[in-house]
């Protein structure tokens, strides 16, 4: 049971939305077009573990690892088919019911997240969180990415925030917490965050 705070700060990927069958399928296949061989899960996950592989472009060109392949066509490949249908595979991790019960108690909510504004705000529309969600800061609204706390500190300014929390499931987010000066939540089986919970339905057991 938690009440200190005066608002909440989500990451959207793997926090508020599963990407396992979009963003994450996307390095994949992205990765195995370039490689020209079958790419395992378990490496993608490997890549976006390390710090600084918060941009799912960055993870799928990391992956490839081969300088002569140009930047700009991996990430022209990746979204091709990350728009072109997995997109359409996402599911909401946290219900709107509960994420209306921490609106309730927490009144300010927002989303600092690596994603591209359009694609943050085809998930809310999608779920119609429109009056969830009081603020989204997303790539193109900061000049450093995750583990910078640029897009943190963006939300707490725009929402007036005095004691908030971050809730992330990458080291990335947890580093960029800290950065920000406030406490984190992370979300996944690593020791890592103020404290930790292997699922999201627990830190909304948390929370609420």
């Amino acid at each position: 049971m938690n009440t200190k705070y005066d608002g909440l700060i989500f990451d959207m990927d793997g926090v508020l939305v599963d990407v396992s069958q979009s963003y994450r399928e996307a390095i994949r296949q992205t990765a195995g077009y370039f490689l020209r061989k079958n790419i395992q899960m378990a490496e993608v996950d490997k890549i976006k573990n390390k710090v600084g592989m918060n941009n799912d472009w960055d993870a799928a060109y990391a992956l490839i690892n081969k300088p002569e392949i140009n930047y700009e066509t991996v990430k022209n490949y990746f979204q091709k088919i990350y728009l072109g249908g997995l997109i359409n595979k996402e599911k909401l991790l946290i219900s709107k019911q509960e994420l209306q019960f921490l609106k309730n108690k927490y009144k300010k909510l927002g989303i600092a997240t690596g994603r591209p504004k359009k694609e943050a705000k085809c998930v809310i529309k999608n779920n119609k969180l429109e009056k969830i969600f009081d603020c989204i800061i997303a790539m193109e609204d900061i000049e450093n990415s995750k583990p910078s706390p640029d897009s943190i500190i963006a939300v707490i300014k725009k929402l007036g925030l005095k004691q908030t929390v971050y809730i992330g499931d990458s080291p990335s987010d947890v580093i960029a917490a800290r950065r920000a000066q406030i406490p984190s939540i992370f979300v996944g089986k690593q020791n890592i965050g103020t404290i930790n919970f292997q699922t999201i339905l627990k830190v909304i057991q948390y929370l609420l």
